[in-house]
């Protein structure tokens, strides 16, 4: 009841004084400085009051305005920045105007799935949820598609933190990028970033977008132009031809993917029904296939094909 009472307040106050709902950029949600969880339980609150505008459809104008407002970020310092890597500065601009301008809402449905060359990789993954994944993107009305060599993968749901169609215009980088010698970051710096947010990766290549604030909203011209960029914000800017990349933050884990393993997995599954063999079968198959069995195991979720038909739980 309450609510409702300050809904028509505010209502009346927007008549007369032209009072409008804000925005992720006027409530500074798109700034950094909270976790993204914290984030989202304020927006969810803000727009249940009606204070935060219930519709945010994805902006590629916003992206651009975003992108240049912030073009001083991008590069070595003291140098002009004309393409290529964008810097930690830059990454992180990326990253910002994609939050902000993304169809989030829309983004949440598609199934994101890291996929490594052995099912040992994926030991490492226990308890990083904190740490950001790349992932491919699929609808969830097609096949899981492992990238070439990727043999099993990690299905796992959370906040995707930037987007695109080709992964080589997002070009991330591996764990050894952001956590080492390599990193670039003190070893207290990188203590507190696995401690607090875990370990974020950011883009490392991008085009010069410091021009892009003269691009006109309305203007057919200058939306085209503004949409001629790798990322995808919302479901008319997904291209499935080729391979994507997704940023996941915050992650849980949804199964575990099988690609080559297919028919020794169904095989161990089929043993450990028949007396003669499940002792050999499943968590205590050797090799790889036991190992598959055991990581789904430890992150308690079930095996899965390509095509998500469940195989196993643990259950």
């Amino acid at each position: 009841m309450l609510r409702e009472y300050i809904r028509s307040v505010l209502a009346e106050v927007s008549n007369e004084y032209e009072w409008r709902p804000g925005s992720k950029k006027t409530f500074m949600l798109d700034q950094e400085g909270m976790e993204q969880s914290d984030k989202d339980n304020v927006e969810q609150y803000l727009k249940s009051m009606g204070l935060m505008e219930t519709l945010l459809l994805e902006d590629p104008m916003g992206f651009v305005h975003d992108l240049a407002a912030a073009s001083e970020e991008f590069g070595e310092e003291g140098e002009m920045f004309i393409g290529g890597d964008p810097g930690k500065g830059g990454g992180k601009a990326i990253k910002r105007a994609f939050n902000a301008n993304a169809d989030h809402q829309w983004l949440s449905t598609l199934d994101t799935v890291h996929w490594v060359e052995s099912a040992y990789s994926l030991e490492g993954l226990v308890g990083r949820s904190r740490d950001e994944l790349s992932t491919t993107m699929t609808l969830p009305s097609d096949k899981l598609k492992n990238l070439p060599g990727m043999l099993i993968g990690l299905w796992v749901k959370g906040r995707i933190t930037i987007a695109a169609n080709d992964h080589d215009q997002l070009f991330t980088g591996r764990r050894g990028d952001y956590v080492g010698q390599r990193a670039g970051y003190t070893a207290e710096e990188q203590e507190q970033r696995q401690r607090s947010s875990g370990v974020n990766k950011i883009p490392r290549v991008s085009k010069d977008y410091s021009r892009y604030d003269q691009l006109k909203k309305g203007n057919e011209y200058g939306e085209r132009l503004a949409r001629n960029i790798p990322y995808v914000l919302d479901q008319s800017m997904w291209d499935p031809a080729g391979v994507n990349e997704a940023l996941v933050d915050n992650w849980n884990p949804v199964g575990i993917v099988v690609g080559k393993w297919l028919q020794p997995i169904k095989l161990s599954i089929q043993s450990l029904d028949d007396e003669r063999f499940k002792d050999q079968a499943g968590v205590n198959a050797p090799g790889v296939i036991g190992k598959i069995f055991k990581l789904a195991v430890e992150f308690d979720v079930p095996i899965y094909d390509v095509n998500r038909t469940k195989l196993w739980s643990p259950e």
